[in-house]
């Protein structure tokens, strides 16, 4: 086996080892807080990709949802967190591409808005 062969291994089996895939990297939650003042949640507009998945933290001493605006109009519901604890929080492993608003059931005035957007594609060399 030549020298870079076995290079190429070593790194292929370090990856695996310390749990890295190929095209696969798990992304890191987008994170959200939930405020007890305006903009209620921060930040008060997010864009993430597809699959990104997204936490909202509740650091305040309330009750707070996160829900989804078609859940309380015709469309359909992507998501209701029910009541979120003080202290508690509510992820989700990701949406497809789209604009998501969202509010507070209980405190009706708190409004944010999620969108999902694909990557700009790379610039082709042909």
């Amino acid at each position: 086996m030549s020298v870079r062969l076995r290079y190429t291994v070593l790194v292929f089996v370090l990856f695996l080892g310390l749990g890295i895939g190929f095209g696969s990297a798990a992304l890191p939650p987008v994170q959200i807080t939930i405020e007890s003042s305006s903009p209620y949640y921060l930040p008060a507009s997010a864009t993430v990709s597809p699959g990104a998945p997204i936490q909202w933290d509740n650091p305040t001493a309330s009750y707070h949802t996160v829900t989804h605006d078609g859940c309380e109009a015709e469309g359909p519901c992507a998501f209701d967190s029910g009541s979120v604890a003080p202290n508690g929080s509510f992820a989700l492993p990701g949406l497809p591409p789209g604009r998501y608003p969202y509010h507070c059931t209980l405190h009706p005035i708190m409004r944010g808005v999620l969108t999902v957007v694909d990557p700009a594609p790379l610039p082709s060399s042909t």
